[in-house]
């Protein structure tokens, strides 16, 4: 599957709102306590849109 810039920019475009949410949000993103589910959605979204572009989950 090649990536096209549109799959790139989503991918880019996901990752901003994600880091905005981090920067607003004032619920437990990270380990065993997360709590917050609008943070959990954003990451498996932006993990899935680094997979279509071929840059892996990291």
């Amino acid at each position: 599957m090649s990536t096209t810039h549109q799959d790139e920019s989503r991918a880019a475009e996901l990752e901003q709102i994600y880091r905005t949410h981090l920067a607003v949000c004032p619920r437990r993103h990270f380990g065993i306590l997360a709590d917050c589910e609008k943070g959990f959605r954003l990451l498996r979204a932006v993990r899935a849109a680094r997979i279509a572009t071929g840059k892996g989950a990291s």
